[in-house]
């Protein structure tokens, strides 16, 4: 193993406790192993690495690794060994997820939108009931990406004054 080090308990609780979180989000519970694994590593870790570290076979993680890779949440780098692949945590991995679930209520916002078009082209036919729960839905996304915005607008200046400060220090 590339690794010279192994997880501590924390580190091994850390890791469960993400890929409890995304299974309960109805994610692969393997990618949240996977993420968790990146946030306690110092150095990229190769897919060898993440068979050792989280016990699992190389084909399920090697299509785990690229969903998250191809989401933002993982990035493939050059490690110390050619014709290797190598993760490390994305540097805008929390931001990236917020947005992968922005993508969601955009979504939900557009299909109230298109099925109250659809529904409203056919008629006056009693459906006021469906019209109304619609149009709830709709305002309700809409006001969720208005605060969605407003956070990615802030964490984005934050997170700027975070890394003032880090390369002052």
């Amino acid at each position: 193993m590339s690794h010279d080090r192994s997880l501590t308990p924390a580190e091994n609780d850390l890791i469960e406790e993400f890929g409890n979180i995304y299974e309960s989000y109805g994610l692969k519970r393997l990618q949240g192993l996977i993420v968790g694994l990146l946030l306690t590593q110092d150095e990229p870790v190769s897919l060898d690495d993440m068979v050792e570290l989280l016990g699992h076979s190389k084909g399920p993680i090697s299509i785990a690794v690229r969903r998250i890779d191809d989401i933002g949440l993982a990035r493939k780098v050059n490690g110390p060994v050619n014709r290797r692949n190598y993760y490390i945590a994305h540097p805008d991995l929390f931001l990236n997820n917020f947005k992968f679930n922005m993508a969601t209520v955009q979504k939900n916002r557009e299909l109230a939108e298109r099925f109250l078009s659809r529904i409203r082209a056919e008629g006056p036919s009693g459906r006021e009931e469906t019209i109304r729960n619609l149009e709830h839905m709709k305002a309700f996304y809409q006001l969720m990406e208005s605060f969605y915005q407003d956070f990615s607008d802030r964490w984005t200046e934050i997170k700027e004054k975070r890394l003032e400060e880090e390369r002052a220090a």
